[in-house]
């Protein structure tokens, strides 16, 4: 994660001045207070919280980060892809979160119009959006006041929230098979082929958009081969 600098396509010992911590693409990732306070402890660098779409079980452990970590001077930036979330953070946490649209609300909204959009990202305080294909970088870049954040190198295709790696809904109890762990999906009807990722489905992409409103890089090396 290079906060405005350039970034080679293989990032190795490229210095990091954000953490992503949690998972847009499964609940049974998320880190609850502990966890993200030994992330804080560990890297000594902002910690963003990285959310799903969510079921109702998870918004209390959502909400005792947001109430241990964050304050006025030390907002806690939540990347969310929960309308749920939404609004909770913006009725009882504005003054202290920060919220990025995720990836995968991005590509639920980018039909709706710029006037819709500008407006609900007002109302709610969404001041930053996640993307890793070019069509939701230069979408989202017609709306004002927002930062980019781009993620290499490997571009979401899908969600289930049917567990294929332990062949159960998300939200029962884990027994965390996918960590650390990747599977490629021959698919024919691709040009090229997918591959797995907790619950996520994703193409190789791997560059950076030469042209675009980019403000921040994430790499994420546990999309492995």
């Amino acid at each position: 994660m290079i906060n405005g600098r350039p970034l080679s396509e293989k990032p190795s010992g490229a210095k990091a001045d954000f953490v992503y911590l949690g998972s847009e693409f499964c609940q049974n990732l998320l880190p609850g207070p502990a966890e993200f306070g030994r992330a804080l402890k560990a890297f000594g660098k902002p910690v963003v919280l990285v959310t799903p779409f969510l079921t109702d079980s998870l918004f209390g452990d959502i909400e005792a980060v947001i109430r241990k970590y964050a304050d006025k001077k030390n907002k806690l930036e939540i990347v969310t892809n929960d309308l749920g979330l939404i609004h909770l953070s913006s009725k009882k946490y504005s003054l202290v979160t920060r919220l990025s649209l995720g990836r995968l609300l991005g590509d639920f909204l980018k039909t709706a119009t710029d006037a819709f959009l500008q407006k609900f990202f007002s109302e709610h305080g969404i001041s930053g959006v996640e993307a890793d294909s070019p069509e939701l970088l230069r979408r989202y870049s017609r709306l004002q006041n927002l930062s980019f954040t781009y993620h290499i190198p490997y571009a979401h295709m899908a969600v289930t929230r049917y567990c294929p790696w332990e062949n159960h809904w998300t939200g029962e109890k884990c027994r965390y098979t996918c960590l650390g762990k990747s599977k490629e999906l021959d698919e024919k009807r691709f040009r090229r082929p997918l591959r797995l990722v907790n619950c996520g489905y994703f193409i190789e992409d791997g560059k950076i958009p030469k042209s675009g409103r980019i403000d921040r890089v994430v790499y994420s090396p546990s999309v492995n081969r």
